[in-house]
This record gives C-alpha cells, structure tokens and sequence, in this order.
C-alpha cells in the first residue's frame, strides 16, 4: 500500500508566509518608533486645531507601541506556524485589505496591488500555514 507524503512535503508558499511575517514585524518596528514619538515628544506630529481628537497624543502613543508590540509578537508567532500567529496574521492581512478596499479610489493601482498581494498571503496563511512547522531552517 502506497503511503502519501504530501501531507508532509514543504510548498513555496512558504514564502509567502515569511514575507508577510517580515512585513508585519517591520510595520510593528515603525508603529512602536512612532509610539514612542507621540508618548515622548508630543510636538513631532504636526495636526490641525481644527481636527476632533477622541484622546490626546500621549494616548495614542501608548496604543501604537501596544499594536506594534502584538504585530511584531504576531510575525515571530507565524514564522514559527503557530495557530495563534497564523489567526492574527489573516486578520491583520483583511485589515490591510479592507483599508485598501477604501482607498482605491486614492490610490488605485497601490490599492489593487496591496489586495492581490493580501489575498495571496491570506490563502498562504490558510491553506499552507502549518506547514511554517516542518519547514527546514
């Protein structure tokens, strides 16, 4: 009786998987360098007076290095083919796509660019996610 090896067999999808996990901790890297911008230096953003502000800049300081920190937790979790890493990463690529569902009209060809490149990474992460686990290093 013939076994099957393709349950074990490693896929380049793969890659796609360790290019979302290097842009996601890159995107935690900048979100925590501006959090820690808005927590000690309130003057580097320029805002206008004009703008409604649900919370002060000190605030959001602290919740950008928070979202960084779980982003830059969120690529080392998926780089390793964790379950936890494989959810936030889907959920951070549909975030990603449905922010640049909205702003297709800015900016289409980035925008369509940035959906196609989401929905691979999302099928990667689905559909090849576990095999992140048996991959050589």
């Amino acid at each position: 009786m013939a076994r099957s090896t393709r349950g074990s067999e490693v896929t380049g999808w793969t890659g796609w998987i360790s290019f979302a996990s290097f842009i996601i901790a890159l995107s935690g890297i900048i979100h925590v360098i501006y959090g820690i911008g808005g927590i000690f230096a309130e003057g580097w953003y320029v805002y206008s007076s004009g703008t409604v502000h649900i919370f002060d800049i000190t605030t959001w300081g602290w919740w950008m290095v928070a979202i960084g920190v779980l982003m830059i937790l969120t690529a080392i979790l998926l780089l390793s083919g964790n379950l936890f890493g494989r959810i936030m990463g889907v959920l951070l690529a549909l975030v990603s796509l449905a922010a640049n569902a909205i702003l297709i009209n800015v900016t289409p060809v980035w925008s369509i660019i940035a959906i196609v490149v989401n929905l691979f990474i999302i099928y990667a992460i689905i559909a090849h996610g576990d095999e992140m686990k048996r991959r050589p290093t």
